[in-house]
């Protein structure tokens, strides 16, 4: 969900932004949980992935329509989620590892001003 880095600088902002994230992934999870119901499955067996991108699909249409047609399309929805089931692997183990090597250089934690001030100092 793209939450490793967070935007935001003050305190405040962060823990708004944190909430915002949590409460995205609980909508997910929610209705991930509610189209499992409409075809009896467990609802680890539909897609996060695939349900996550079926409500940014959705949510402009949503936001759109007139609140007589919103059920009917809020079903379309969950109908839709419920067909992003995944296949069941069994004996599928994969490990919990990066692959990719880390870079050798370090992370940039001041302005980018200041990076490059405090370098043009190193070789004056």
């Amino acid at each position: 969900m793209d939450m490793d880095v967070l935007r935001c600088k003050s305190p405040d902002m962060v823990r708004k932004e944190i909430a915002v994230f949590l409460l995205t992934y609980n909508l997910v999870r929610w209705s991930m949980m509610r189209a499992a119901q409409l075809v009896k499955v467990a609802p680890r067996d539909l897609s996060f992935t695939g349900a996550r991108r079926l409500l940014l699909a959705f949510a402009s249409r949503m936001s759109a329509c007139f609140v007589d047609k919103l059920s009917e399309l809020t079903a379309t929805l969950l109908r839709k989620i419920s067909e992003c089931v995944l296949p069941k692997r069994p004996g599928r183990i994969e490990p919990r590892a990066k692959k990719r090597r880390p870079k050798p250089l370090p992370l940039l934690t001041l302005p980018r001003v200041l990076a490059r001030q405090q370098i043009r100092a190193q070789f004056a």
